[in-house]
């Protein structure tokens, strides 16, 4: 198997934990802020403002990973697909939101997705990883 071949098949396993995960009532907001007012031992309103935060840095980490894994795994206009291709699957995923129980689809989150992806896909750019990735190949 290229090794191309193996970055995309990482990011489809990616992108179906984040499908499994959207999909868990667990990952629900209500319960990620119970879980951080237990672990923590917070009240409810602090333990609120850090779920928020909590739950931004895990989409621009999610959607970064998603836009690694896909970068590494495309030839061509790697940068660019990977960017739209992981905003189109952020898209999706909130639109798969909406028809959920206690989940609530949201542009912004589209957005923050999208984001974490362009930092992620800088970061590759910045430290050379793609130059690095095309001559081990």
């Amino acid at each position: 198997m290229k090794k191309r071949h193996r970055w995309l098949l990482a990011a489809i396993i990616w992108a179906a934990a984040i499908f499994i995960a959207t999909h868990s009532p667990s990952s629900t907001g209500g319960n990620t802020q119970w879980i951080i007012e237990k672990l923590l031992r917070l009240s409810p309103e602090h333990s609120a403002l850090v779920n928020v935060g909590f739950r931004k840095l895990v989409h621009l980490g999610a959607f970064g990973l998603l836009a690694f894994l896909l970068c590494f795994g495309l030839e061509k206009r790697k940068f660019l697909l990977a960017w739209l291709l992981t905003t189109a699957y952020a898209a999706t995923d909130e639109f798969h939101q909406s028809f959920l129980p206690d989940r609530t689809a949201s542009v912004w989150d589209v957005g923050l997705d999208s984001l974490g992806a362009l930092i992620a896909l800088g970061l590759i750019k910045v430290l050379g990883l793609d130059q690095r990735s095309d001559k081990q190949s």
